[in-house]
């Protein structure tokens, strides 16, 4: 699988391939498509999209992380005002154009015409940065284009104006589901929709949830997988190596975690640790809560998971903010102590440091692997280790 390791890494790290965008890549992509189908058959079940102007790994994990979604979207109303969205674009052709008014009129129409519990108040600005989250999404993985836009950001008006033209491509963005959602009721439901009439703990759908759990997750947990899972893992540790090894990944396994790293270090932000600044952030977290479970002042369970209250979180990010400001880039040292918990503890569990769970956190057995302290010095440099390893 040497030919298509790139290949596969960029479809695991992207939405999907445009070819407007990436000419070289897709039809690199394209080139390779019946092995990269082979594998992806085979081991993880998906299904490769390819089509004449993009293609698409459907990347569906095989269980509920607590950390599903995108990234950048941080609450309910990113995700009614997306699917809102979408239906706007639909019946509209490639390269129309529409301005950011009508749009917003439209959203808020069509929440109050399906009676939705999410109804925008354009003249809240938390709405509005929900709007903008989902419209920068949107042109991210590029089914609209910013044709041309006021200085004054709509984040900080509801009067700011835009012009948007339309790639064609809004159809695409939605999975298609094998049964009928209305009769799907959790998010199990929605994770085990391709397989539902099928034994979900032998033969190749156990194959295929091990595997998407390594490719698609920061790392897989021994609470978190069913006991044939588990077995899987063990018993088929070589070839699992062996097959990662080929794709330029080193598989690593605990006795109750299992996880991928590369053998290069890269500065992708899908990666961890990368080079953005809270990056930095997690690992002095992560350090901390280290040393309070090897102080038995976070006791662990069989599964070497522990818990934690938010108000010990809290004191944790108070002391890092406060006292090693000089290790803060600018845009960390001016939040507020909420806003920097919120959005420290979100990555923190994005990338399965913790899980949020009643009221309380998860401290989850990857901080071991990756955490980091200061050391001071007349430079001021931070000198960042990856616990018992060099990960």
């Amino acid at each position: 699988m040497d030919e298509i390791q790139n290949e596969i890494r960029e479809l695991l790290t992207n939405f999907w391939i445009v070819k407007e965008e990436s000419p070289d890549l897709y039809y690199e992509i394209k080139r390779k498509q019946n092995i990269i189908k082979d594998f992806v058959t085979k081991t993880l079940g998906s299904k490769l999209i390819i089509h004449d102007r993009f293609i698409k790994l459907e990347k569906i994990p095989s269980n509920d992380t607590g950390n599903i979604g995108i990234d950048t979207f941080t609450s309910k109303s990113d995700y009614v005002y997306l699917c809102i969205i979408l239906l706007y674009l639909e019946d509209k052709t490639r390269g129309e154009v529409f301005v950011l008014s009508s749009l917003i009129d439209y959203v808020k129409n069509t929440a109050v015409t399906m009676n939705l519990e999410t109804i925008p108040d354009w003249t809240l600005r938390s709405d509005r940065h929900s709007l903008v989250r989902v419209m920068d999404f949107l042109t991210e993985i590029s089914v609209i284009k910013v044709k041309d836009q006021e200085k004054t950001s709509f984040k900080d008006s509801e009067e700011a104006e835009a012009l948007y033209e339309v790639t064609g491509l809004a159809n695409y963005v939605m999975r298609l589901f094998t049964n009928d959602i209305f009769e799907i009721d959790s998010v199990n439901d929605f994770l085990n929709d391709e397989w539902k009439y099928q034994d979900l703990e032998k033969g190749d759908v156990r194959r295929y949830k091990v595997y998407r759990n390594l490719l698609f997750t920061p790392a897989t947990f021994s609470y978190n997988i069913t006991p044939a899972e588990l077995d899987y893992i063990k018993k088929m540790r070589g070839y699992l190596e062996n097959e990662f090894t080929n794709l330029g990944y080193e598989l690593e396994i605990t006795k109750n975690m299992a996880f991928l790293y590369e053998y290069e270090t890269s500065n992708s932000k899908y990666n961890f640790p990368n080079n953005k600044k809270i990056t930095d952030i997690v690992l002095m977290v992560n350090n901390e809560l280290y040393k309070m479970i090897t102080n038995k002042e976070i006791p662990l369970d069989d599964n070497e998971v522990g818990h934690i209250n938010r108000e010990s979180l809290e004191v944790i990010l108070k002391d890092i903010k406060t006292n090693n400001k000089d290790y803060l880039s600018k845009q960390y040292q001016d939040l507020s102590l909420g806003k920097f918990f919120d959005e420290v503890i979100n990555y923190m569990i994005e990338y399965s440091f913790l899980k949020e769970e009643d009221n309380t956190y998860l401290v989850l057995p990857t901080i071991a692997r990756f955490n980091g302290e200061l050391v001071r010095s007349n430079t001021k440099q931070m000198d960042l280790f990856g616990g018992d390893d060099d990960v």
